[in-house]
This record gives C-alpha cells, structure tokens and sequence, in this order.
C-alpha cells in the first residue's frame, strides 16, 4: 500500500474482493458469509499473510464511506454459527455426504479410498493393539499410560489427511509404518507389565515367559514359535460381550493344545496356500497351521498351551480332505457355498432362511489407468488421488483359474487361483452364519507399462434398482444411486469413479427378498457400476503422478518387485429386515478382533498348569 511503488495494487486488490463478497452472498441464505482462509502448499510465512490480511480488512471497510455494504472482520466457525442462530429462521437440513468429489468433470477424488492398501491396514492393525493395551494397563493397574504414548502419537499422526489416505510419498509413508511399528513394540512391554500381574494364578507362581507378538502372521508366519517344542498363546478379547473364533496358527509339525481347565481341544492341521507360502519377504518354512476354536470371555483372555505331539500322534490319519480342479461345495449348518470344477464361483445358499444368492461371475478384475500429463482436465491421470480409468469395462486377470478345495470339520476352503499374482481363499467355518474370503493380489505386472487398479467384483441375480449403501466410518449407512446426487442435478461423464464411495466398514446391495453384504477390513473404494454387483477396489499400482501434490506416482515396492498385500471380505446373505443383526455385530469383531500373544515354554504341562 506504499503510494512510491509503481505496482501499488490496493485498489484492485480490495475491488477483487468485494466483488468475490458479492458472487459468495450469492450462494447465502443471510448476509453473514464466510470467507474461508486456506490453502494447501501455501503459509510459510504468518507474519507477512497477516500483515496484509490486516491491510486488506482495513481497506475494504474503508469502502463503507462511499456506501459499500461489506464489512469484513476475523471470525471463527463458532461466531459465525452465533451469527447464523441470531437470525432466527428456519434452515434446510442436508442428510446426505458431499462424496464423491471432484476439482473438474475428470477429477474424482475416488482414488485415495483405496491407495496404499497395505498402510490402510496398518493403521487398523495398530489400533487394533493399542485399544487392547489401554485395556490391559487399566485391568492390570500398571500405571504404564506414558509408555503407550508413542504409539497412541503414531495412531494420531497417520490420521492426518495425507497419511492413511495413502497420498503420501513414499519415504512419507515408509515413516509412518516405521513410527507405528515402534509405538507398537513399546505397547509390547506394556503387555509384558499387565500379563506379568494378570497370569500368574498366586503369589507364589514363578514370573511368566516373555508375550511377544506375531506381526506378520497375516502371512502364516510366526518365527518366534518355528518349531519350539512348547509355546502358550494368550489371547485378549477386546469386545464387551464373549465371542468365541476359529485361530490359526502357523506350525512345523501338530501340537495337543490345552484350554485354560487343562481339557484338550479339537484341532486340525490344514495346508497354507501356495501363494501365500510364495509371498516376497516370507522367509518362514512353515506349510501348515493349525486351527482350533477358543471361548473368550468378554474384555478378557484366555491362554492355551502347545506341546509337540509325539512322532506315533502324528502319523495318524489326517481328517483333511483335498481335491484340484473338481466341483466343490462348501457346507456347514447355516450356508452352502457352490463352485464348478473351473473355480467359478455359483451360488451361496442360506439355510437357515431358504433363500441364496447366484453369481453370474466373481473375481478379480483391473482397470487402466488413466495415462496424462495434467495439462489439461481431459489429460488427468489416475494417481494417489485420483481414480480415472482409461476404459468403463475392467478387464479379468485372468481367463482361466484353478481351484483346490480343502475339507476339514473345522473349516472348509476353496483355492481359487487366477494367476501368479491374484488368488483367493473361500472359507466357511463350522458354525459360521457367514463366509470368508482372504484376497492376495501382486506384485501387479507393470512390465506392459500399464498402471493397473484391482478390484475384486460380486456379480449376483439381486435386484438392486441402481442403489447400494455405504457405512460413514462404521456407523451411519447412507443410501447411494448410480449416476445421482441427491442435492443437485448431476451429469454422469466419469461413470466409474464419479460412483465410487469409501468402504469403510461394509457396503450391501439388496432387493425384496435378499441382501447381499460385504464387509472390509480396511478403507476401500466401492460401488455397484450395474445392477446386482458389488466391487471394491483392493490395490494399486499406476505410474504418473496425477499433479495434486505428491509428485511421484503410487508404485508401491517391496523386495525388489511390486507390493504383494493381502486382506479379507465377510459375506453375509441375510433378509434386509435381519442384515443388522449379523454385520452389525461380525464388523466389529473384524474390527476389534482378539489380540494374541505367545510365549515360548520350558516346563511340561503340568508344571506349567501348576505354577501359572
């Protein structure tokens, strides 16, 4: 505002603002407007913004002498809310979210719902921990609060909007996993201090085996217990109501496993699927897990004892049964699960309710990536943030596929195989009123040049007028349509991402008579692109950057190659009046799932059961 300097732009300055006051109150039910102040990449230097805020304010409220009706002055949302309730008049009410979003007709925000899959499940994998060591150091009395703080500091870092959203760089994101990983091994001790009080059945028992953690037994790996001859695993149930679950545990070799009254429970041993045995990294040589069913009591725990079983237990005749490449059908009291001899996936059947499910298809699929250079909106790319496919119809990975059908008492699986880089496993455990599927998807092939988006697709007979419905972090479900938004007129020109919304817990479809359920166990993007069909977008892999800040494009690496991440979906078929009662109930076990400990043992089992 120095009259010496020859671009003096004050009144430009302040006739731009007052006519960007007059297009906002355009848009304003009363003549309080707020004037958001913000910005990304910007505000490096307080003492100069505020110095010329300060001149602008001062500037255009000059104008009222010469009959300006604006005044402007600092505000918070809370004054501004104060003004808006001392006008006193009625407002119409919004029920609906603002998803999807976009910058420009080509834009959608729909991509960072699914980037970084694997740090997307980290987060809840951490939480997971530091939610049963806040309850284990308030059970215990350890008085340990201030040793939990590293993790509880890393699970706040990681919800910053560019963290989980996965629209990090990568040496970013490589520091927020680093920093979890180390809050959780100091949530470590603090398990060691409250089990040290909790286990013990007196004051005379002998202090107990080192807990420690299997962190990556998402790959059936556990080196800690890798062929020891005696191990407990102590399992905490974060719920406040009992559950009781199938565990697995990776093993060499069959162990008898004891319950908590000293009784020996039902276990079986079942093969670990090639393609997780294949995974880059896995330096395990274990090919097999065992299964057994525990009882928790609600916010609490229970610990079962491992022993070897002797060489003549271990040749007797396994129960297991193993097909390739023939029909299969999973069974147990409530659900039937069909596929044919080529893996496709027919029909899931509830008997309990005399209804089912058919699938005209289901699988993995991948879209093209959008290649561009940003220069203009028609030239965006897909990248961290945005989700823009080439072409509206995904491709399969895969033609042809394998299957290998595995029967246990406990549990029953179907293999599907679709190449070297996609397969699943179908489970239905004994008991179970829903199905399970574990997805394992890379390293995605970029050898082509190609960026690919995986999704992994439900295509059923339901009826489901263009609607599906998606949760709002777990809580509220909000009814979607295709091609629709219900506060304005929308027109469709993204017709993929423009319908995609955030999984955060489920998304369902559904018509008279049936719905269809699928629970994640992470943020996923979602949508139902035609009728009758759910997808979730699983991983990632793309090579441009698509310009909005992170400035390299999400190609996730691990060992050289592309990241392998693996994750699971809950299927329910249910009546729409009863769906509630089931993934209500199922997502937050999934959410909330028990946490295991394990300790290696040197004592016998009756020296153990004796001492504590």
């Amino acid at each position: 505002d120095d009259n010496r300097l020859y671009d003096q732009n004050v009144q430009e300055r302040v006739q731009a603002f007052l006519q960007a006051a007059r297009d906002e109150a355009a848009g304003y039910a009363t003549n309080h407007i707020i004037m958001t102040f913000g910005d990304d990449f910007n505000f490096e230097n307080a003492d100069e913004y505020f110095k010329n805020l300060d001149k602008l304010i001062k500037y255009v409220n000059a104008q009222q002498a010469n009959g300006s009706n604006v005044n402007v002055f600092y505000s918070t949302p809370s004054c501004y809310l104060y003004a808006l309730n001392k006008a006193d008049r009625s407002w119409k009410s919004k029920t609906d979210d603002f998803f999807p979003y976009a910058h420009h007709p080509h834009g959608f925000w729909t991509g960072y719902f699914s980037s970084r899959a694997a740090l997307k499940r980290y987060e809840r994998h951490a939480n997971n921990i530091l939610q049963v060591t806040r309850h284990l150091n308030a059970f215990a009395n350890t008085n340990a609060r201030n040793s939990l703080f590293p993790l509880s500091e890393a699970m706040g870092v990681a919800q910053h909007h560019d963290a989980v959203s996965g629209t990090e760089k990568q040496e970013v994101a490589f520091d927020y996993a680093q920093r979890l990983s180390e809050g959780i091994q100091a949530a470590e001790g603090i398990i060691n201090q409250a089990y040290a009080k909790l286990l013990p059945k007196d004051s005379q028992s002998p202090p107990i085996q080192f807990q420690f953690l299997c962190q990556l037994s998402n790959i059936s790996q556990c080196l800690g217990i890798d062929g020891q001859e005696r191990f407990t695993i102590t399992l905490w149930n974060p719920l406040i109501h009992q559950v009781t679950q199938h565990i697995r545990v990776p093993v060499r070799t069959d162990y008898t496993v004891r319950d908590p009254t000293g009784e020996t429970l039902f276990t079986e041993l079942v093969p670990i699927s090639q393609a997780v045995q294949n995974i880059p990294g896995r330096t395990s040589l274990t090919q097999k897990q065992i299964i057994f069913k525990a009882t928790l009591p609600a916010l609490g725990f229970n610990t079962y004892y491992f022993e070897k079983k002797p060489d003549q237990e271990k040749n007797e005749k396994s129960s297991v049964k193993i097909t390739h490449n023939e029909e299969c059908t999973l069974k147990n009291q409530h659900l039937r699960v069909d596929f044919d001899d080529q893996g496709n996936l027919h029909q899931i059947v509830n008997l309990d309710r005399n209804i089912g499910v058919q699938f005209k298809s289901q699988g993995f699929y991948w879209y093209q990536g959008f290649a561009g250079n940003n220069s203009r909106p028609e030239f965006q790319p897909s990248g961290a943030y945005i989700f823009r496919p080439l072409s509206s119809d995904p491709q399969p990975v895969s033609t042809t596929r394998s299957i290998t059908c595995i029967k246990a008492e406990s549990v029953q699986t179907a293999i599907v195989t679709f190449n070297n880089w996609a397969s699943q496993e179908i489970s239905l455990y004994d008991g179970g009123e829903h199905v399970e599927i574990e997805w394992t998807v890379g390293p995605i092939p970029i050898n082509d040049n190609i960026g690919k988006e995986i999704i992994l697709r439900y295509d059923t007979d339901i009826q489901s007028q263009s609607k599906y419905y998606t949760d709002a972090n777990g809580r509220e479900v909000l009814e979607r349509k295709r091609d629709y938004r219900p506060t304005w007129n929308y027109t469709a020109v993204e017709t993929v991402s423009g319908n995609y919304y955030p999984v955060n817990s489920r998304i369902w479809i559904k018509d008279e008579d049936q719905q269809f359920t699928v629970l994640t166990d992470r943020t996923q993007g979602g949508a139902s692109i035609v009728d009758g069909s759910v997808e979730l977008m699983i991983h990632r892999r793309l090579l441009y950057d698509d310009g909005l800040g992170v400035g390299e494009p999400l190609n996730e690496t691990a060992y050289g190659e592309g990241l392998v991440v693996r994750g699971k979906h809950i299927l329910f078929i249910q009546p729409p009046a009863a769906s509630a009662l089931y993934h209500r109930v199922a997502s937050q076990s999934l959410y909330m799932h028990p946490l295991a400990t394990f300790a290696t043992i040197p004592q016998t089992y009756d020296s153990f059961a004796a001492g504590g």
